[in-house]
């Protein structure tokens, strides 16, 4: 009678071939425990036992109600970055992605190369690429040429067929007005960047649309462009504005710093911010705690931005097909004191 052992260690050395013969850059489904000890005629305790130790290994794996799966090579896991040269250095918001991404990323065991426009080379185009910050249409077309899959944390109207990641604009500004709104506002000012700006257009449109949808409300649009100077210099159109109609007046702007140099000049004008003026930001930049009041404003979950756009590649990588191109991440409010009427926060 052959000893037991032996009896396993043979099982294990048939199945360790299988594995060998069939292993590839997938996930491949082995046959049920029943199947096999058929096969080897040997006990289902036996098979059971190898599959154990080969799962230990990690060259096979279970998933619950599916079955035993051969454990896919293991390949280097390489992601490119592209980033838009019109980034600043000090850009807080870019800042903590970079770091997140370069974090998360590599804990999961992704190489990160940043790349530029003169390496661009279709000897990469099967390696996912992420671009960070706007890029102008004829860099877009070109990285096409040279990568399939290409992924954005930017919103693209005109490129469907990249895999957009983003924040939810359009919703920021329907609920900046819904706040303000529901604050007990009645003549509303979005503060705009340039609408050749995506995520600056969405927050227009969404903030307008919730604005029409009501009854009551005054509005103005004021375009400018996104930082500190501009925000300090529409102050005197917006203290003009506030003389006139003599009623408290609720503001969106379309980042911190707009709202931040809007709060140091209205202060200058002698207005109390919180409670004659209502300000809400966006982007929850440091300095949106610091400056007094402290600035309401909405937070990007960036961490959640990252793990998305992570799964996305890595479901790319096990060769599934990507149906959904565009995923939106919604932001969360931050209420500070520089939006001063009292209202349900957990809205």
């Amino acid at each position: 009678m052959e000893f037991k052992p032996l009896i396993k260690e043979k099982v294990k050395e048939k199945i360790l071939k299988l594995i060998e013969e069939n292993r590839g850059n997938d996930y491949v489904k082995i046959p049920s425990e029943r199947d096999l000890s058929e096969t080897l005629q040997v006990s289902r305790t036996t098979i059971r036992s190898v599959i154990k130790e080969l799962i230990d290994y990690g060259l096979l794996v279970q998933f619950q109600g599916k079955g035993t799966y051969i454990v896919p090579k293991t390949q280097d896991k390489i992601v490119h970055i592209l980033a838009s040269p019109d980034i600043k250095s000090d850009d807080p918001f870019y800042a903590k992605f970079f770091v997140e991404l370069t974090n998360i990323f590599t804990l999961n065991g992704f190489k990160i190369l940043f790349v530029n426009v003169e390496s661009l080379t279709q000897e990469n185009k099967d390696i996912p690429i992420v671009m960070i910050g706007l890029l102008k249409d004829e860099l877009i077309d070109q990285v096409k040429r040279n990568y399939k899959y290409i992924l954005t944390i930017e919103q693209y109207m005109n490129h469907d067929e990249i895999i957009q990641v983003s924040v939810d604009d359009y919703r920021i500004g329907w609920m900046a007005a819904e706040i303000l709104i529901k604050s007990g506002y009645l003549f509303l000012i979005h503060l705009a960047g340039p609408e050749r700006y995506t995520a600056s257009y969405l927050r227009k449109i969404g903030f307008l649309d919730r604005v029409k949808n009501s009854t009551g409300i005054n509005y103005k649009i004021i375009e400018s462009k996104m930082n500190y100077t501009s925000g300090y210099m529409v102050g005197d159109e917006i203290f003009n504005i506030y003389n006139k109609v003599r009623d408290p007046i609720g503001i969106f702007t379309a980042n911190d710093w707009m709202g931040i140099g809007l709060i140091q000049k209205l202060k200058e004008k002698g207005l109390n911010i919180g409670k004659e003026i209502g300000i809400i930001g966006c982007d929850d930049i440091s300095l949106s705690t610091e400056i007094k009041p402290s600035l309401t404003t909405f937070k990007w979950d960036v961490e959640k931005i990252v793990r998305e756009i992570l799964n996305i590649i890595e479901d790319i990588n096990h060769g599934k097909y990507i149906t959904q191109k565009r995923v939106l991440i919604p932001a969360q409010v931050v209420y500070r004191d520089s939006l001063g009427v009292v209202i349900d926060k957990n809205e």
